[in-house]
C-alpha cells in the first residue's frame, strides 16, 4: 500500500514538473507595432475645426483581407504569405492606416484651410469624401516594401468622381526586423497621404462649400 502512495505521489510531482517546464518554455513574448504619421516637424499648422471649416472625409479605407488580421503579414516570394506568429498589431490595421492617413493628408492641406476627418466622423456639415481601396500593402521579406492604392474625390452626395487616381509605391526596407518593415509602411502611407492632397488641391475649384 505504502509502495502504491509513493509512486503516485513520484508520478504526481513529475507531471507538475512537466507542466511548470512546458509553461516556462522558450517561447519569445509577442511584440506589438503601429503605424506613425509624418514626423511633427514636416507637418503644417494644423486647422481648428469650427462651423466655418472645409471638411474632407478619408474613408471608407478598403485592405486585402489576407491583411486584415492582428499578425502581420509579409511575404517570402511573390506569392507567398509570411504570418508572424509573435509580431502583431497592436489594434485593427484598417483603423491605423485610416488614422495615419487622416493626420497626414490633414497635415498637408492646413495651409489650404481644410480639415480632414474620417469617414463617418459625426459632424453636422456635408462635406466632400474620398474612398480608399488598398490593392496591396505588404514587404518582401529583406527586400522592398509594396503599396498599391485606388483613390477617388466623391461631391457631397457621393454619386459624382471628382478624381479618380491609383500609385504604386515601392520602398527599401532600411534594416531587417518588423521595426524596420512597420516603418517602411508608415514612410509610404506619407507618399499616399501627400499624392492624395495634390489631387483634392488640383480640383479645390470644383469643391463649392
Amino acid at each position: 500500500m505504502k509502495q502504491n502512495v509513493s509512486l503516485r505521489i513520484l508520478g504526481l510531482g513529475n507531471i507538475i514538473i512537466a507542466l511548470f517546464f512546458t509553461a516556462c518554455g522558450t517561447s519569445p513574448p509577442a511584440r506589438f507595432y503601429t503605424l506613425t504619421p509624418l514626423p511633427i516637424q514636416i507637418q503644417t499648422e494644423k486647422v481648428v475645426i469650427n462651423e466655418k471649416s472645409k471638411f474632407i472625409a478619408i474613408g471608407p479605407v478598403e485592405i486585402p483581407e489576407y491583411l486584415d488580421r492582428v499578425e502581420i503579414v509579409t511575404r517570402a516570394e511573390a506569392n507567398q504569405l509570411v504570418i508572424s506568429e509573435f509580431d502583431l498589431w497592436g489594434g485593427s490595421i484598417k483603423t491605423d492606416i485610416s488614422r495615419v492617413l487622416v493626420e497626414n493628408t490633414g497635415s498637408f492641406l492646413a495651409g489650404d484651410g481644410i480639415a480632414v476627418i474620417a469617414w463617418k466622423t459625426n459632424v453636422t456639415e456635408s462635406y466632400y469624401r474620398v474612398p480608399i481601396i488598398f490593392n496591396r500593402f505588404d514587404a518582401v521579406a529583406g527586400g522592398n516594401l509594396f503599396l498599391k492604392a485606388q483613390w477617388a474625390v466623391l461631391d457631397k452626395e457621393g454619386k459624382t468622381f471628382l478624381s479618380f487616381k491609383e500609385i504604386n509605391i515601392t520602398r527599401p526596407v532600411k534594416g531587417s526586423g518588423y521595426n524596420s518593415i512597420v516603418a517602411a509602411m508608415s514612410d509610404s502611407l506619407g507618399d499616399l497621404s501627400k499624392a492624395i492632397a495634390e489631387s483634392i488641391t488640383s480640383i479645390r475649384g470644383s469643391i463649392i462649400y
